[in-house]
């Protein structure tokens, strides 16, 4: 046997996968550990901006600052809604109106009729949503020519076919595996449907006029309780990220104001905060409230848009829970009285 050799580093062992001693005498800093990169400096601002004023306002502050809302912009005056009296056959709601200056106007194909219950709303000068009330029997024909005619690659449906007991929406599109069927001169194919997330199916499919085709991304949020706000804070911001990726996006619930203007809003929010500018949501329902009239219908969902701000403070690693731990409470104290909440 021949001698066993030496390290050059003498008696001194060495351990895999741990570092030296230091032996600089300096005292070491504890490695924290890795969190999201955080967003540029204005953003952050923005956003810290945001939940300071919204922690400070409190939920009873937010409640009056919706009545507030209300008031000011509740009554139609004397803003034309001449192509809404004029279809009341096509209106789902006698009280939720369709005004005419964002009216989404039907012109394909020609002789069909220009009205749909439908107004644009902008998000930035690049995306826009259509928001649309959902299907009545006498409406199906114009969704689809209005999704046709617009390119429309996603559909948002906040709502479920009955709720209550209470018929909320038509069957607009073919329920079965591979199901097709027409409407109008729009032909619909079912190509896949899966579940996207928790409470939310996604549904592929191909529109067609018999000349040209597109696939639409048609996702439905089941879980959503009319005039009222879902448990689940996070959906909301994902599903408004995948929405910026397959514009323009048709949205509807049942009315087409209430959890419709919800995510609508959140999205002109989200977009001003990710550009590092202030949010004041009252403002943004206000404006909002300008293109497609009654958007967020209830106080509990102006409530739960500043929930949903909050929470993605926090999941940005901008502020710490406990921050907003306090509003957080309330608003869940609220949500159990008004029975939204387990």
């Amino acid at each position: 046997m021949g001698r066993r050799r030496r390290s050059r580093a003498g008696s001194q062992s060495l351990l895999v996968g741990k570092a030296p001693a230091a032996t600089s005498g300096r005292k070491q800093q504890p490695v924290k550990a890795k969190g999201p990169p955080l967003p540029p400096k204005p953003v952050q601002e923005a956003y810290v901006h945001f939940v300071k004023t919204t922690c400070a306002t409190g939920i009873q502050g937010l409640l009056e600052e919706f009545n507030d809302i209300k008031r000011s912009t509740q009554a139609i005056g004397d803003i034309p809604k001449i192509a809404f009296d004029a279809n009341p056959l096509k209106n789902r709601y006698k009280d939720v109106l369709c005004v005419d200056e964002s009216r989404a106007v039907l012109k394909w194909p020609e002789g069909g009729g220009d009205y749909v219950h439908a107004n644009w709303a902008p998000i930035d000068e690049k995306r826009k949503y259509i928001c649309t009330q959902a299907p009545i029997v006498a409406s199906i024909d114009d969704f689809w020519r209005m999704v046709f005619q617009e390119k429309s690659k996603s559909i948002l449906m906040l709502c479920n076919i009955v709720e209550q007991g209470k018929k909320k929406c038509e069957q607009y599109w073919p329920e079965e595996p591979n199901g097709e069927a027409q409407y109008g001169p729009v032909s619909v194919k079912v190509k896949l449907s899966r579940e996207y997330l928790k409470y939310i199916t996604r549904t592929t499919l191909t529109v067609a006029d018999g000349t040209d085709a597109f696939d639409v991304e048609h996702l439905q949020w089941k879980d959503w309780p009319d005039r009222g706000v879902p448990l689940d804070v996070h959906t909301c911001v994902k599903l408004i990220d995948l929405l910026a990726k397959i514009p323009p996006t048709t949205i509807h619930c049942s009315a087409g104001i209430g959890r419709t203007g919800t995510i609508v809003g959140l999205d002109m929010a989200l977009t001003k905060l990710k550009s590092g500018q202030k949010v004041s949501l009252k403002e943004t329902v206000i404006d909002l409230r300008a293109h497609r009239h009654g958007s967020v219908q209830m106080d509990i969902q102006y409530l739960y848009m500043h929930r949903v701000l909050l929470a993605e403070a926090v999941a940005k690693g901008i502020v710490p829970e406990v921050e907003i731990a306090d509003f957080v409470s309330q608003y869940e104290a609220l949500c159990k009285e008004r029975g939204f909440m387990f």
